[in-house]
């Protein structure tokens, strides 16, 4: 079995120099710290966790809360793959493990969230949703557990980091991006009026409607599963004869698509979508997705470095908000009305 003392002959330094390197030391320089690495590689050096943890008083794990999993739809959604998938790497880069808190209700991850801390399986927490009400953000408060909330800002903003994209700003953007491909008649779309990115981003496409003295209405609501909720759009959309929509995820516009379809509307030729995300099922069917990429990548390792930096330096202090840019990619499925 290789040994501290192996790697610390292999990297030509002392032993104590391999035990700071491992525990990511600031005393030690990069070049140290890599030329150390680099023999543990080369040796296949595995650490003692049992050991690390009676050392550092750490479990070297981080926990995972993903938002009440109250419909199927929200288990298909790429955005939660996708930030799993990045926090994961980022934790296997700096020898952390990953703790996941799912269920159906907020009781249900707030029993997980306090046994995980509990039995100190966990340092800290990543919330994958904001939720002013949330008893998880209450119980870690109280217990002065380190957190940080990915998504909009929903009280206590003194006290808790939140990493997130400027949501309103976006709808905004989305709105002043038809607006100047001669778009007139723009309506909102969602599949939840309730959460705070859908009322940033609704916020953001009121404020540019009224910014171009247009005409706006009230975020119309599309639930693939419920009848009553796909005949009310339907007539709204009659109605108002938008040429434009603002929708609040790809996913929601390739169902969207797919309503529109059956009543003879062909995207963009007779009405335009324009939506958030860039995931995979942005460039899933043609036509092609207008979309806000958000940056998936950067919200997860800017979480979870964030969430290691105050782990690391208790006590901390919150950095409130940090804002990851977003970038619009043109695609398909937006006509220029400009264009004869």
């Amino acid at each position: 079995m290789v040994t501290i003392k192996d790697v610390a002959e292999r990297a030509g330094v002392n032993p104590s120099t391999v035990s700071r390197v491992l525990k990511d030391n600031r005393s030690i320089s990069q070049k140290t710290k890599d030329k150390v690495r680099k023999a543990m590689t080369d040796l296949g050096y595995v650490p003692n966790v049992a050991a690390q943890m009676l050392a550092s008083g750490l479990s070297h794990a981080v926990g995972l809360v993903f938002p009440p999993l109250a419909t199927s739809d929200r288990l298909s959604e790429p955005f939660f793959m996708r930030i799993l998938s990045t926090i994961t790497h980022q934790a296997k880069l700096n020898d952390f493990t990953i703790s996941i808190a799912t269920g159906t209700s907020l009781e249900d991850l707030l029993a997980q969230v306090s046994l995980m801390h509990q039995q100190k399986r966990v340092d800290g927490f990543i919330i994958l949703y904001s939720d002013q009400e949330d008893p998880i953000r209450h119980y870690l408060l109280d217990n002065k557990i380190p957190f940080v909330v990915l998504g909009a800002p929903e009280g206590k903003e003194s006290q808790i980091t939140y990493i997130n994209n400027d949501n309103q700003l976006m709808g905004k953007k989305a709105v002043s991006y038809l607006y100047d491909k001669g778009h007139r008649a723009i309506a909102f779309v969602t599949d939840d009026q309730k959460s705070k990115v859908t009322k940033e981003r609704f916020n953001g496409y009121k404020e540019a409607m009224i910014h171009y003295k247009l005409p706006h209405q009230s975020m119309l609501l599309f639930d693939p599963s419920d009848p009553k909720t796909v005949d009310e759009l339907m007539t709204a959309i009659e109605d108002a004869k938008p040429t434009a929509l603002v929708v609040i995820s790809d996913r929601v516009t390739i169902r969207l698509m797919q309503l529109l379809s059956y009543y003879g509307l062909k995207v963009p030729d007779h009405i335009s979508l324009i939506t958030f995300n860039n995931s995979i099922f942005s460039t899933l069917i043609h036509p092609y997705l207008t979309t806000f990429d958000i940056h998936l990548d950067q919200l997860g390792e800017t979480s979870f470095k964030q969430l290691l930096r105050m782990i690391k330096s208790k006590p901390y202090e919150e950095d409130n908000p940090i804002i990851v840019p977003f970038t619009l990619k043109e695609r398909e499925s937006v006509r220029n009305m400009t264009k004869k």
